[in-house]
């Protein structure tokens, strides 16, 4: 049986608890899923709510991440390598966090409560993080006081907006997609697919009008007004997410699926001498360990796809660059043009151009056309080409970086101000970033988008949520990774590879190939893993049930890479 939404007034809270499941009873919760349809009108109505959901939260978050650099900088007042490790640890703790939300709603919430409370801390970390950006001429305007700010406890609070954001964003990121997907599983595999390509346009839109609007708001006007934006669009986005309360397919929670995995792999290593195939086979009860055939396979199948996700960690790394190496290369080039500034941060709009543009470019021609004409572009060659786009935009930086620095040597100087602090610039054009960013939007709509439904479809049914919270994972270790090489190479090169304050005087360049070297090292070793990988077999549906697919297998049923 399924739960329907709870009917109470008092609170918007979904009932997820169901007395019959067991720790290992996910897959009879998606049968049971499955059982409940619901019309063409209702679905339509309930996956609105939830793109529109997830774009009010994208825009929160990249209208908070855009400029977290330079507000760091420029109005915190943080030397340098500070403002850009700030950036990638928040960045990378926002998608560490998703493994934990995805626990919480698998074994004790369910995925509404999760998503509802998660919103909830979201809206009063921006609500503090814009009382922590005004400025000290703001309170005396509104307080009749010449400060209340003290920049300990300032930095202090600046931190505690900045986790509360980070967890809930990691709630709503690990639970929103699957969620959304839940909706539509009863449509089969193409609808799963439809739902991940509008998810992603609808986060792209959150991200343009972040990139656009709020942005341009902040270098215009002031900080405080651009963080009060991001409050208010979280604001909606629990609105979104309640309208549609009484409507949804949901699940109840199945136990400690982490736990349980981590109970079989315990239980091999200690039976491994009774092992008659694989090393998880120990954990099998007919080899004396403690669980079920089907138990111990899906964590072999959550193991295979985790194996394909480690690879995910270097893209992630160069993705990172959009709001740092990126946006300090751009406040070193020319911004100002007839009548108009263009802000720094701006330019990640050509990269969600891109990926709005592509994303039903490829779902409606190319996909169809490589079908029709027997090419296999199956998930995995998909991240593989997506990797290296993603090489091709660092080295295009890495280019334009050296005639950037080249044309200010030769005495094409631009001093322009950006947050109030000045910039003896190139007179290049920060248009000459575009193509990097476009590469960029073009690798994502390949191995991001990708790689979500690659998550979806080849996780373990029982697994999903933990899978799908691993796959958010290797973005903030992306971002770590971006981090650590930061502090290696600065040391390493006295800061010429990285530099501290102002990139006319180092080789920003050498970093950025650096970052394509190892993301090529990163695909050599990729082919290799994807060349054995095998995909999860597409058992045809029955009216009693929908089962397991693959949304990646060929017509014949090809499984290969």
């Amino acid at each position: 049986m399924s739960t329907e939404a709870s009917e109470d007034a008092h609170s918007p809270l979904i009932s997820e608890n169901n007395d019959s499941h067991s720790a290992g009873g996910g897959a009879s919760t998606i049968s049971t899923i499955s059982n409940r349809t619901m019309g063409r009108g209702q679905m339509f109505i309930v996956t609105l709510c939830i793109l529109v959901t997830e774009l009010c939260e994208r825009l929160t978050f990249y209208g908070v991440t855009a400029n977290l650099l330079l507000f760091s900088s420029s109005e915190l007042k943080l030397a340098a390598p500070w403002p850009s490790t700030i950036n990638y640890l928040f960045q990378g703790t926002c998608y560490l966090i998703p493994l934990l939300g995805g626990w919480l709603a698998d074994t004790y919430m369910g995925r509404f409560n999760t998503i509802y409370g998660s919103s909830l801390l979201y809206v009063v970390g921006t609500l503090l993080l814009a009382a922590v950006s005004m400025r000290d001429d703001m309170f005396k305007q509104i307080l009749h006081v010449e400060t209340i700010h003290n920049p300990t406890m300032r930095l202090v609070y600046f931190v505690l907006a900045l986790v509360m954001i980070a967890f809930g964003t990691g709630g709503i990121k690990a639970n929103v997609s699957p969620f959304g997907a839940d909706q539509v599983y009863q449509d089969g595999p193409r609808a799963v697919q439809a739902f991940f390509n509008w998810f992603y346009w609808f986060i792209n839109i959150g991200s343009l009008i972040a990139f656009t609007v709020v942005v341009g708001v902040q270098q215009s006007l002031n900080v405080f007004y651009r963080y009060c934006i991001t409050a208010g669009s979280m604001f909606l986005a629990v609105i979104a997410f309640l309208a549609g309360r009484n409507k949804y397919l949901t699940k109840p929670p199945g136990g400690s699926q982490l736990t349980e995995t981590v109970n079989v792999i315990r239980n091999a290593v200690r039976n491994r001498r009774q092992n008659a195939g694989g090393w998880l086979d120990g954990a099998k009860s007919r080899f004396g360990g403690k669980f079920s055939e089907v138990q111990v396979e899906d964590v072999k199948a959550l193991l295979r796809v985790i194996a394909v996700f480690i690879f995910f960690i270097a893209y992630w790394t160069i993705y990172s660059q959009m709001q740092t190496t990126f946006l300090i290369q751009a406040t070193y080039m020319r911004l100002k043009f007839d009548n108009f500034t263009v802000p720094a941060a701006s330019l990640s709009i050509f990269d969600i151009v891109a990926v709005l543009t592509l994303i039903p470019i490829m779902d409606h021609v190319v996909y169809p056309l490589l079908n029709y004409c027997g090419i296999r572009f199956t998930p995995l060659r998909r991240i593989g080409v997506g990797m290296l786009l993603a090489a091709a935009s660092v080295v295009m930086a890495g280019v334009i970086e050296i005639k950037r620095r080249n044309v200010w040597k030769d005495g094409g100087v631009y001093n322009q101000t950006v947050f109030d602090e000045p910039r003896n610039a190139s007179s290049l054009g920060i248009f000459w970033q575009v193509p990097q960013f476009v590469l960029i939007g073009s690798s994502e709509v390949l191995t991001s988008i990708t790689g979500l439904e690659f998550a979806y479809s080849q996780a373990p049914k029982c697994l999903q949520g933990l899978v799908m919270g691993a796959f958010l994972v290797t973005s903030g270790l992306g971002s770590y990774v971006a981090s650590i090489l930061v502090i290696i190479v600065r040391s390493a090169s006295d800061t010429d590879w990285y530099p501290s304050s102002d990139p006319n005087n180092g080789h920003l360049e050498y970093f950025f190939f650096l970052l394509a070297g190892l993301m090529m090292v990163n695909f050599v070793v990729f082919l290799y893993v994807a060349s054995s990988y095998q995909y999860k077999a597409s058992p045809k549906r029955t009216d009693e049930t929908v089962k397991d697919w693959d949304t990646s297998q060929t017509a014949d049923g090809d499984p290969s890479v």
